[in-house]
Parts: C-alpha cells; sequence; structure tokens
C-alpha cells in the first residue's frame, strides 16, 4: 500500500513524521439510459446520494477513501452496476466510498449500503432501498414504487405521492410526513412510527409495529376511515372521528378505536401489540 510522508515544524525543534494511506483516485462513469434502464449500487461503508438529472444520461461518480478498496462499473444492456469492492481487508474509514448518483427521474434504482447513509429525491421508478444500521431519507418522489429495507436504521419519508410504499424494519424508526397513495404499508417490530399527513384520497394505509409507539397527525381536511389497535398497550385519540356501528371486531376501552373523517375514502389500520397508538389533530 502506498503512504504519503508529510513533514510538520513542530515546537522545540522537533519533527513529526505521520504516514497516510494515500486516497485512491475519484472514478466518474457515465452510461446512456435507454429504456427500462436501471442503476444497482453495492456498497459497504460511506454515503449514497441519488438525485434526478435533466437529460438521458446516467452517471455514477464514486470517492474512495483509500486505496484498500475500488469501485467496479458496467452495464449490460440497460442495467448499470457499480459494486464497491475491497482490495484487502479494510476499515470502516479506509474502505468507504462515497457515491453520488444522478438519474433521469424514469430509471429504475437499487442501493445496498450496508453501514452508510442513503439519501434519493425526485424520482417517479421502482426503487429499492436497503441498510443495516444507517438512516435512508427519500423526499420528493411522484408516482413511484419505494420499497425500503432496514435493520436498525432510522427511515424518513417526505412529500411522496401517488405511488405504492413499503417500508420494512427490524428495530428502526420510521417517520412519514406528506407521504400518500394507493397502498403504503410500514412495519417494524421494535421501532416507532410517526405519520403526519392527510393520507390522500382512496388509498390504503397499514402501520403495525410490535413494542413501538405509533404517533398519527391529521389535518381536519382528511378523509379516513380508521381502526387503531394496541393487544397490550394503550391508545389515545383526540382527533374527531365519526363514530362507527357496525364493525368485524369488536371495540376494547382503552385498548382500540375506529372511525371515520369526512368521506372515509382511505383506509388506514393502526396496529401495535404492546406500544402506544395516539392520533391526534394535526
Amino acid at each position: 500500500m502506498s503512504t504519503r510522508i508529510w513533514n510538520m515544524a513542530a515546537p522545540a525543534g522537533c519533527l513529526i513524521l505521520l504516514a497516510m494511506p494515500a486516497a485512491a483516485a475519484k472514478k466518474e462513469c457515465r452510461y446512456p439510459a435507454g429504456p427500462n434502464a436501471s442503476v444497482n449500487i453495492v456498497n459497504q461503508f460511506g454515503e449514497v446520494n441519488v438525485r434526478p438529472a435533466a437529460g438521458s444520461q446516467i452517471v455514477v461518480s464514486a470517492n474512495p477513501a483509500s486505496e484498500q478498496v475500488e469501485v467496479d462499473c458496467s452495464q449490460v444492456d440497460g442495467r448499470v452496476e457499480a459494486i464497491t469492492h475491497f482490495l484487502q481487508r479494510a476499515d470502516s474509514a479506509h474502505g468507504r466510498v462515497d457515491y453520488e448518483i444522478s438519474v433521469p427521474p424514469a430509471v429504475n434504482v437499487s442501493v445496498r449500503n450496508a453501514s452508510g447513509p442513503i439519501h434519493l429525491n425526485g424520482l417517479n421508478a421502482d426503487i429499492s432501498l436497503r441498510s443495516d444500521t444507517a438512516a435512508i431519507e427519500v423526499r420528493d418522489l411522484s408516482n413511484a414504487h419505494l420499497r425500503v429495507m432496514t435493520v436498525n436504521g432510522p427511515v424518513t419519508l417526505q412529500n411522496v405521492s401517488g405511488g405504492y410504499v413499503e417500508v420494512l424494519s427490524s428495530g428502526g424508526d420510521v417517520r412519514l410526513n406528506s407521504v400518500s397513495g394507493p397502498k403504503v404499508t410500514v412495519s417494524t417490530t421494535s421501532g416507532s412510527i410517526s405519520y403526519a399527513g392527510d393520507f390522500g384520497h382512496g388509498g390504503e394505509y397499514s402501520l403495525t409495529n410490535h413494542t413501538g409507539n405509533i404517533d398519527v397527525a391529521l389535518p381536519s381536511s382528511a378523509s379516513v376511515d380508521l381502526d387503531a389497535r394496541s393487544s397490550h398497550g394503550s391508545v389515545e385519540d383526540s382527533f374527531p372521528l365519526q363514530q362507527k356501528t357496525h364493525l368485524a371486531n369488536a371495540l376494547v376501552a382503552g385498548r382500540s378505536f375506529a372511525g371515520t373523517s369526512n368521506s372515509g375514502s382511505s383506509s388506514v389500520q393502526l396496529r401495535s401489540f404492546s406500544g402506544k397508538i395516539r392520533v391526534k389533530k394535526q
């Protein structure tokens, strides 16, 4: 491994020699984006940013932290891949690769970033994002099919509309702000779930966890048919709902409630095993 030697003058005539691993050269790959184009990114350490670009070109810019790691880029038919490859064992500092990806908004994107954050915005395609421990943040999507998976990493979705959304996590918290679509499903085992928005019109929403809390804030204009149940936890309802007279399953005081607001166009199910469910006015 090559090194760079820095000679630094120190007080009292001392000489300090610092040996540091040489950073690898930044790599940029450009490919044409034809019909049904897709991008697949696989990384271990570092940050991945995906943003929309004008024109019909896919640009992958990778910045390795050291010469212990390299990036392999390729295109087969319409599929572009960029995969981090370790030349030798490296820790998170020396094995880090930061990616900047720009794609036309309709290009399908898949990112697996094991221990680094993922940021994506402005697309309207099929999107799959996965991180084990780091955060995933998605903003400004329309008519996209979004699938997000984490182990313990937090998930934030903001201004997502018109598409199908699925979020799966073992222990990460999930925050949704102005998220709506035909079907939105969020499931986390021990993480909390928060939702702020109106649930759109005519969609199906399911927010489920095992031990975390579920917090929902609705505007008075929300049109929902809402059913909230916590098997061994509690519920708090401070949003004005019209009580339903016929229910498939009976309500248990303090642990469940159900009702409609306005025309009740969107179906909303809130489920927890032992967490607290709170619904309030935004």
